[in-house]
């Protein structure tokens, strides 16, 4: 049996253990409302698919940590565990640029290639225009993969791609929805020793925010992209996750996705910690 597909039990049990007090502590009543707790310039509860595109601004800096386990699909055939550094600054008013990447170490079937090293490079840029009253948030900016990972280990697609994209934010009483748009180059490439050729492709995402008592946030997102390169099928995931602002300035941030097509793993597990002031 794998290794990775051993670690499962452990990394759900993780994930539950980081989260868990949160859900006990918070109110199911809320408190206050989304409009209090979130301003005209972004708020500190970041989505985890759309981390970037999010038409959200970090009032400085944001660091985080997170480790992820990746389960395999049809299109992927590899299970993946990584650890990434996810940072994002607010250089000027107005203007997010940040980034992320990790190392991570890939099991997959004996007869295909494995072994471990750096993720692929994402950064990004992004303007923010604040609602000036009406509760609407909007984005726009761009993203760029650069292929530092391992194709051959199933570690990323020796690929550049580069997405535009925009989004934006609507605060209502007791919750914050969003979605953005954006469309991506992506280059020729490479997965375990096969070729690839890229295809411009469309993405749509959408999100809901629950702000609680005590600091805690449920968020729900969803993701499809049309198919990235030649013979691939189109991304389509659907995710569940929290954020609990238990520390002052830093946050718990935990989360579960499901695949809903072969390009996206099966399922994926985060578990973050995030720093931001």
């Amino acid at each position: 049996m794998p290794v990775l597909r051993r670690h499962r039990p452990a990394l759900i049990l993780a994930l539950i253990v980081a989260i868990a007090p949160a859900a006990f502590a918070a109110d199911p009543t809320p408190t206050t409302t989304a409009s209090s707790t979130s301003t005209s310039n972004g708020t500190n509860d970041r989505l985890f698919l759309a981390f970037a595109q999010d038409a959200a601004i970090v009032p400085s800096q944001w660091w985080e940590g997170q480790i992820e386990y990746d389960d395999g699909s049809d299109d992927l055939p590899v299970d993946v565990l990584t650890g990434r550094v996810v940072v994002a600054f607010q250089p000027i008013k107005n203007l997010e640029v940040g980034g992320r990447v990790g190392f991570a170490t890939s099991d997959a079937d004996p007869s295909l290639p494995q072994g471990s090293g750096a993720t692929d490079l994402d950064v990004y840029g992004k303007w923010f225009w604040p609602s000036g009253g009406s509760g609407t948030d909007f984005t726009a900016g761009a993203l760029v993969t650069v292929p530092t990972g391992d194709d051959t280990a199933g570690l990323g697609f020796n690929s550049f791609s580069g997405q535009a994209f925009g989004g934006l934010r609507h605060r209502m009483d007791s919750a914050i929805v969003g979605g953005h748009v954006g469309a991506r180059f992506n280059g020729d490439g490479d997965f375990q020793g096969n070729s690839i050729s890229g295809k411009t492709s469309f993405e749509l995402g959408v999100a809901v925010l629950f702000p609680l008592a005590n600091e805690f946030t449920l968020l729900g997102e969803a993701r499809v992209e049309t198919e990235r390169f030649d013979g691939a099928d189109s991304s389509a995931e659907i995710l569940g996750g929290v954020n609990w602002k238990a520390f002052g300035r830093g946050q718990i941030r935990g989360a579960v996705s499901a695949g809903l097509t072969g390009s996206v793993p099966d399922f994926r597990v985060i578990v973050g910690y995030a720093y931001s002031f």
